[in-house]
């Protein structure tokens, strides 16, 4: 028995969602009905019924697989970690790329802060992600000047930080530019030459 979903379901999950951000774009989610949904989606609320219990369960699922896909896209390979400023990593590669696929998403649910969760799952996704990192340093015996758990609370920080700032500034540089960029930052700092040698 296959199972794939049925275009029409996809195509209809689809509108909803839409339908939902942009009404999300515009007002306090609280304030949305099940009624402004569907006629925003040009569908009718029996259909939505079909496929969700309420709103928020609609809103749940478009989180869940944001979040999913961007820990999957994240995924720290051994083979892509090396010590190198100047060579974008592949991992800030795909996080911004797929920033960029779902530009109004993203600017939603982090520049807008409409759903706190989100924000914070996203943090945790980049902790991980650092976190990592900074195994694979201890493991090839890099010493660090401050404690390491230090190192990765202001380096998850930072790294949120740049990227809500590159989405409110509508993504004015791509994604290999600001992977090289944060890359720098993670490395040698901002600095030509470090001014505290």
């Amino acid at each position: 028995m296959s199972t794939k979903t049925d275009p029409r379901v996809i195509r209809t999950r689809a509108m909803f969602e839409e339908a939902l951000l942009g009404l999300m774009e515009e007002k306090d989610y609280k304030k949305i009905s099940v009624r402004e949904i569907a006629e925003r989606s040009t569908l009718n609320r029996a259909t939505f019924y079909l496929h969700y219990y309420d709103k928020d369960e609609l809103l749940e699922q478009m989180l869940d697989e944001a979040l999913q896909y961007l820990r999957n896209s994240v995924q720290v390979k051994e083979i892509e970690f090396k010590y190198v400023s100047d060579n974008p990593h592949p991992i800030f590669i795909r996080l911004f790329t797929k920033m960029i696929e779902q530009k109004r998403f993203y600017t939603v649910m982090l520049v807008q802060e409409k759903v706190p969760y989100f924000t914070e799952s996203v943090r945790e996704i980049i902790e991980t992600l650092v976190e990592r990192g900074t195994q694979y340093m201890i493991e090839d015996k890099i010493e660090f000047n401050v404690p390491a758990d230090m190192s990765i609370a202001y380096i998850t920080s930072a790294y949120l930080g740049v990227i809500i700032w590159w989405l409110k500034n509508d993504m004015p540089y791509t994604p290999a530019y600001m992977a090289k960029q944060l890359t720098r930052l993670s490395t040698v700092g901002p600095w030509v030459e470090n001014p505290y040698l």
